[in-house]
Parts: C-alpha cells; sequence; structure tokens
C-alpha cells in the first residue's frame, strides 16, 4: 500500500509539473508571439482568447485523464498484487492446517476404534492435544494479521514506561527459558525510558520476539535481551548465539509464512509471529530489522521506537 501511494504522489507531482510547462509555454506563444500582432484587430484577438482559454482547458483535461489512467491502472496492478498474495496466504494457512487436522482426525478415529493400547493411550491424547493448541495458535495468529492490516483497527497510543513493559515480559515468559536452560542476559537500566506506544499490542510484538529467540534455538543457548536510549529512539535488542541468519534471509524473515529457512511445519510454526511484530512496530512508526553485529552473539532483532 505505501508503494501505491508514493507511486500516486509521483504521478501526480509529473502531471503537476508538466501541466505548469505546457501552460507556460502556451501563455508565452500568446503573450509574447501572437500579442502584438492582433491587439489592434479586436476580431481575431478575442478568438485568440478563446483558443487561449480552449487549449488551457484543453491540456487541464488531458492531463487530468492521464493521470487517471496511471492512477488507475497503478491500483488495478496493486489490487491484483493484494489479491494473489492473499491467496497465498490462505493456501499457505490451509496447508500448515491440514496436517495436524489429519493427524488429529487418524488418531481420534484410532481410539474410537479400539485399535490403540491402553498403555499407548495417554500419549496419543497428548499428541492430540498438542496438534489442536497449534491449530489454535495458527488460527488466533491469522486473526491477528488481518485485523492489524485493516484500516479500521486504532491503535491506542499512551506513555510508557518501556523498561517496566520488558522486565514484565520477560519475568512472564521466564518459565519456557527456564526449561530449556537458556542463559539469560538482561541489560534493562533502572531508569524509566518513556515512549508512547500501544502497550497491549508492543507486548505482543516483543513477546512474540521473546517466544522466538527461546522456541528456535539449542537447549542451553545464551540470550540477550537489551534496553536502550539513544537519540530520541528507544532500542530494545533480543539477540542469541544460535543459527546465524544471512542477509537474504534478514530481508525475507518479517514476511508473513517465512519461518527462518526452515519448512512451516508444527515445529517452525507459522512464520506469522515476526510479521505480526514488524506491522505493530511499523505502525509505531518504529522500524524492526536484524542485527549480525552484536558482540558474543549470532543474530539480534532490533525494536526501534521513537522517544
Amino acid at each position: 500500500m505505501d508503494k501505491l501511494k508514493k507511486k500516486i504522489i509521483k504521478y501526480f507531482i509529473c502531471c503537476v509539473f508538466g501541466v505548469s510547462v505546457i501552460e507556460s509555454a502556451i501563455d508565452s506563444l500568446f503573450t509574447d508571439v501572437l500579442h502584438p500582432y492582433i491587439t489592434e484587430n479586436k476580431p481575431i484577438f478575442l478568438y485568440f482568447v478563446l483558443a487561449f482559454f480552449a487549449l488551457t482547458l484543453g491540456m487541464y483535461f488531458i492531463s487530468a485523464f492521464i493521470f487517471y489512467k496511471l492512477t488507475n491502472k497503478a491500483v488495478n496492478e496493486e489490487s491484483k498484487r493484494q489479491v494473489s498474495e492473499r491467496n497465498m496466504q490462505y493456501s499457505s494457512i490451509c496447508h500448515d492446517l491440514k496436517t495436524p487436522m489429519t493427524s488429529v482426525q487418524g488418531f481420534a478415529a484410532a481410539l474410537r476404534e479400539g485399535r490403540i493400547k491402553e498403555e499407548e493411550q495417554q500419549e496419543i491424547f497428548e499428541i492430540i492435544y498438542d496438534k489442536s493448541c497449534y491449530m489454535n495458535e495458527l488460527v488466533e495468529s491469522l486473526f491477528a494479521y488481518s485485523k492489524l492490516n485493516t484500516e479500521s483497527y486504532k491503535f491506542m497510543f499512551e506513555n510508557t514506561d518501556i523498561c517496566s513493559l520488558v522486565r514484565n515480559l520477560i519475568a512472564t515468559n521466564y518459565d519456557e527459558f527456564e526449561d530449556k536452560g537458556i542463559e539469560l542476559e538482561i541489560n534493562i537500566p533502572n531508569k524509566a525510558i518513556i515512549s508512547k506506544v500501544d502497550e497491549k499490542e508492543l507486548k505482543r510484538s516483543i513477546s512474540n520476539l521473546l517466544t522466538n529467540s527461546c522456541k528456535h534455538n539449542r537447549n542451553g543457548a545464551k540470550v540477550m535481551v537489551e534496553v536502550k536510549s539513544c537519540k530520541n529512539n528507544v532500542y530494545i535488542t533480543i539477540a542469541d548465539d544460535g543459527k546465524a541468519i544471512s542477509k537474504e534471509e534478514a530481508e525475507n524473515i518479517v514476511k508473513p509464512f517465512v519461518s527462518g529457512n526452515e519448512a512451516r511445519t508444527s515445529k517452525s510454526g507459522s512464520g506469522l509471529g515476526l510479521a505480526i511484530s514488524s506491522i505493530i512496530i511499523t505502525k509505531h512508526n518504529g522500524k524492526l530489522y536484524v542485527d549480525s553485529n552484536i558482540e558474543g552473539y549470532t543474530k539480534g532483532f532490533v525494536v526501534k521506537l521513537p522517544q
């Protein structure tokens, strides 16, 4: 959508500039070249004035028509792109839902028909539960992603202590890090760093990043969470010493349905988490990017917010 807006603005500027140049040329032609020869002949002068206005009016109509055709083409192309992207997204969601649904149906049918031994039933129940949780998580992520992409959904901005917000999120997710034996390095100043944010949505964004740092890293990995203020911006960094991300992956990883260089499976996730985080940060006039130059860590996801 941003590209479409920029394209329309570019077309508008070009059309306005073209109109100005042509109008200036017509005006110069009538006032400097023809005017001295026709001022004494009133009928001819009147015809030339009418011709001047007709040319000017025609020029505006032609410019408006050209602008309409260009913008209409750009809007149609953007609409087709969005429809194609949405169809791909729905196809991806269907693909991601089909595998766990098939597993749940198969295990449920086996239990109903008594084909599972009693001592194995508890394990099957746990598999069914895990698969259903994954499907629910996928549907909730899709709902959040769709909601954030609508113009009608408004953020509620208020002054918030980012340090306190991140500390609370770490405490909420601490059990997950502890279960995997992840070593946490926390660099958050005691002094409050205030930024105007939608607390609910920013929590969702940072929580996605924290969950990813735990879910997609080995047991015993190192994770660093840092909050700092620099040049009227707040930086929230979540770094780890896991697998590095290439430059190409870094550019694409915040796109929907991309989950690193892994296939989208129930283990790797839907690939919507980072896309949701990126949209939320963008709506805060901020930026989410990958930094591969953090000392002691292979990569870091950095959230940059205006202070």
